[in-house]
């Protein structure tokens, strides 16, 4: 069955499951009580995790903690189309970072094949290059991929900012191969050279030689950490050195997540910024840092703001094979949906499974910036990617083995809400509508219980992510603002992701002005990824 025929399967059933309740609910109003459960499962779990931080903050209160043995570690900037300006703000707010004394650091940015941003007049490589001011011939090679081989370009530099000179690898690959395989690529290699080192034989291609040797030259010695940022991101001073702090708090920890804000130069009066701030604070100071806390099982580490140790658990053959897996025609599509969107979810829930001794946690102290969506279209189709990312991600917590209960749980609580999103949503403004015009106690006793992630909401500015006053109050205004939209733009894009969950794709957020790069495919007989065409990404938060 080709992933249209899979979709439209999916919407009967779901459509149908949603119809059957809202229907039921309308007939049999006066028993309201019996479909609490299903209204109330995301506010008992927003209301416990609200529980579960406050607590955790008043008994295990924060100190401050100085790092002072100095680390290796390298910074990975995956790019595709972005504009000169904001490569160049990425790259020096990496270069500008708080660091210890002897720590050794480097650059390695991989350029996703040869494409041109919206409205730019060169391809992104010849503007790494410029930028860089790369002038040498590169080392060209070939590389395998999840379904055959590129071809691949390697250039070195040093490049000084501010007196701070660091060590740059540009990586231009000559076709787009997605996101992932530039992850892959690169945690592939460092975990080779810490357990290889000099000794990378034959047995491994030239490029891994080339790239291991090269790594000798700026470390000497093992690499402790990659750091993630994306190309249209910028690192606040502090974040890697408390990205450093976070992983270090427990040598079971193989990868942390800062907290990712929005751009400050960004129109923050706009509907688009005022509702994506809200939403952001709220998902990242609630449930993740719950999780964070409590299981230490944090399922996302959002890979413009993350650090990896290098590892057999994060970077090994095991994890990266299972990362790594090329959608079959014939498989489901939710196997293609995980391809594409999410990436960073994914390598987490399946090194969850696999590893189930591992910790990954979340560090508020970690900040950095990035733009918001701020068009409908762009909005819904990144909304598209993350609901759907999300969701099929977190099946796998589901059913795969090895995961934490209390996560399973979570997981499967996410699933079913998601899926319920038409009827939670009627079912939420007729309970409303009901407490205001006919209350009873019963009601109102009920109806306690979301009063909890409201109250940790308000409390969030306070004690669980500290801001200045005026941004305390900025952020009561976007949340007073996203309290009163989330329920219909979860309606909207809900339904939107429904409706196009068949296009394999990454969407409009990062278009590229290349012709031909950019159309649809209008056969609807096979949507399968087609890996000789040109991929779309952006970052990935949820």
């Amino acid at each position: 069955m080709n992933l249209v025929n899979q979709k439209y399967v999916i919407l009967f059933l779901i459509g149908s499951l949603n119809f059957v309740l809202i229907f039921t609910f309308t007939l049999f109003n006066k028993m309201w009580y019996a479909y609490l459960w299903l209204l109330a499962l995301s506010s008992v779990l927003n209301a416990s995790a609200s529980i579960l931080n406050i607590g955790f903050r008043m008994i295990y209160p924060e100190k401050e903690t100085y790092r002072l043995m100095p680390r290796n570690y390298l910074y990975v900037i995956p790019c595709y189309n972005e504009t000169e300006s904001e490569l160049r703000t990425s790259l020096h707010s990496l270069i500008e970072q708080r660091f210890v004394n002897k720590d050794k650091r480097s650059i390695v940015i991989i350029c996703d094949g040869k494409v041109k941003g919206f409205g730019s007049t060169r391809t992104t490589d010849v503007v790494l290059k410029n930028l860089l001011n790369i002038c040498q011939e590169g080392f060209q090679t070939d590389y395998i991929t999840w379904n055959g081989e590129n071809s691949i370009c390697k250039y070195s530099c040093d490049y000084t900012y501010n007196g701070e000179i660091i060590p740059v690898i540009l990586l231009i690959k000559e076709n787009n191969y997605g996101k992932r395989d530039s992850l892959v690529l690169i945690r592939r290699i460092c975990h080779l050279y810490n357990r290889k080192g000099d000794d990378a034989t034959s047995e491994e291609n030239a490029f891994m030689q080339e790239m291991v040797s090269e790594l000798k030259t700026i470390y000497g010695s093992k690499i402790d950490y990659i750091i993630g940022i994306d190309a249209d991101t910028i690192f606040d001073y502090n974040c890697t050195y408390e990205l450093i702090q976070g992983i270090e708090k427990d040598d079971k920890i193989q990868g942390c997540v800062g907290y990712v804000d929005i751009f400050p130069e960004m129109n923050f009066w706009s509907p688009f910024v005022l509702y994506q701030y809200a939403e952001y604070m709220f998902a990242q100071c609630l449930r993740r840092q719950a999780q964070s806390n409590i299981t230490q099982k944090v399922s996302c580490l959002s890979g413009c703001n993350q650090i990896l140790r290098i590892t057999e658990e994060t970077c090994g053959e095991n994890i990266l094979n299972v990362f790594n897996y090329c959608p079959k025609p014939e498989d489901h599509i939710l196997t293609h949906i995980r391809s594409y969107a999410s990436e960073d979810r994914n390598h987490v829930c399946n090194m969850l499974s696999l590893y189930p001794y591992v910790k990954t946690t979340q560090t508020l102290k970690a900040i950095s910036y990035t733009t918001v969506p701020t068009s409908i279209s762009v909005f819904l189709s990144q909304r598209r990617r993350w609901n759907l990312g999300a969701n099929s991600n977190d099946i796998l917590l589901v059913y795969l083995p090895g995961i934490n209960i209390f996560e399973r749980i979570l997981a499967a609580v996410n699933v079913l809400t998601f899926t319920l999103t038409p009827f939670i949503a009627l079912a939420t403004v007729y309970f409303i509508i009901s407490i205001i015009t006919q209350p009873t106690l019963l009601m109102l006793y009920l109806s306690i219980i979301l009063f909890f992630p409201v109250l940790h909401s308000f409390l969030t500015p306070l004690f669980i992510k500290p801001v200045g006053f005026k941004d305390a109050l900025y952020y009561y205004l976007a949340y007073l603002f996203f309290f009163s939209f989330s329920g219909a733009v979860g309606l909207t894009t809900f339904s939107y992701a429904m409706l196009k969950m068949d296009i394999i794709k990454w969407g409009k957020t990062r278009l590229i002005a290349n012709v031909g790069y950019e159309t649809e495919r209008k056969d609807n007989k096979e949507l399968t990824i087609d890996m000789n065409t040109e991929f779309q990404y952006d970052d990935i938060f949820v």
